[in-house]
């Protein structure tokens, strides 16, 4: 039989605790983030320190936002105790709550550095985030889980179009073992053709491209993706007593926001790096090319990610812009776009 063979969802045990394949899938994807947050961080010009602060915000607060949309709808049916409501090594998450845990782990860390605008983080971010997602679908096959509908037409009863899944009756009483739609798959090479066609844009036109473009675009592929796959699923979490998909619903919205929004940013109509805010930067920046010259550093030669910030409060404390020069820059720049 030509399918993709369930394997063992236990990998290994150390001192009689089990380490779940789906434990280490999901570590090495945070891993491989993490690593594409770095290089994205590198070339949005921000400090390696801001990012890994702020790398932790996201990963703390979009693991507890995962498994807090997971768990909710299904309190009193899968879930009938605290333990098993934060028992997240059996699966169980939704990256639909984590872009809402990372965008607030961006917006704690940007307040409270004070150093970076909020857009300029979460377009290092967005991708970051879809590598994440790519690999730790991985996780939801040894898992069993993440599958759709049957598949009742032999001729598509293999892997890639299908996956065999062991005890569908785990997940949705009443199903036999059997053939089910691999949406794990389908949803991660979809999300990989996104990755590559966002990131070579990105690399080609970054310096013609607006703050915000990327998580814009994350945040509409994506929204497209989930959303439409989620006519493949057996469990499509419905609004009340009404055929209609909760999640489809806040992926359709958020997808449609996002282009909406690319579409007014564009056409200069809505700005999301205010003039003021990039004021203050750009002194802070020339303020660290002066003491590098001072130091006999050439700084037209020297890495953007060598300037580094010696101390974040100098943005509060010694780099001041007046409001009359800020509101003076927002109306150039205005008339520039006119």
């Amino acid at each position: 039989m030509n399918y993709l063979l369930a394997l063992d969802p236990i990998a290994f045990s150390i001192g009689g605790i089990d380490i779940a394949w789906y434990g280490i899938v999901v570590t090495t994807g945070i891993l491989c983030a993490f690593l594409m947050f770095l290089h994205m961080s590198k070339l949005q010009k921000i400090d390696i320190d801001f990012t890994l602060e702020t790398f932790i915000w996201i990963l703390v607060l979009a693991v507890i936002f995962c498994r807090v949309f997971y768990v909710v709808p299904r309190i009193g049916t899968e879930y009938t105790s605290f333990i098993d409501m934060i028992n997240i090594r059996e699966g169980g998450l939704t990256i639909v709550g984590g872009i809402f845990g990372g965008l607030l782990g961006i917006a704690i860390s940007v307040l409270k550095n004070r150093q970076y605008h909020f857009v300029r983080v979460s377009d290092a971010a967005a991708l970051p985030v879809l590598v994440g997602q790519i690999i730790g679908r991985w996780g939801n096959f040894f898992n069993q889980e993440l599958f759709g509908l049957p598949i009742d037409n032999p001729a598509l009863q293999h892997f890639p179009f299908a996956v065999y899944i062991d005890n569908p009756a785990r997940f949705y009483p009443g199903y036999e073992p059997g053939w089910y739609s691999a949406l794990f798959f389908y949803e991660g090479v979809i999300n990989l053709v996104g990755l590559l066609v966002g990131y070579l844009v990105y690399r080609k036109y970054k310096d013609k491209l607006k703050p915000g473009t990327v998580s814009l675009y994350y945040l509409g592929w994506y929204g497209l993706v989930r959303g439409s796959l989620e006519f493949l699923k057996i469990d499509n979490t419905k609004i009340g007593s009404s055929n209609v998909g909760s999640i489809q619903v806040i992926c359709y919205v958020m997808a449609l926001v996002s282009i909406v929004l690319l579409v007014l940013l564009y056409t200069n109509k809505i700005h999301f790096e205010s003039k003021r805010f990039g004021a203050i930067i750009d002194a802070h920046t020339q303020k660290i090319q002066a003491k590098l010259a001072a130091k006999g550093v050439n700084v037209e030669q020297a890495p953007a990610e060598n300037v580094e910030i010696e101390n974040k409060e100098e943005i509060n404390n010694e780099t001041t812009v007046s409001d009359s020069e800020a509101n003076n820059a927002d109306l150039n720049a205005e008339e520039k776009d006119k």
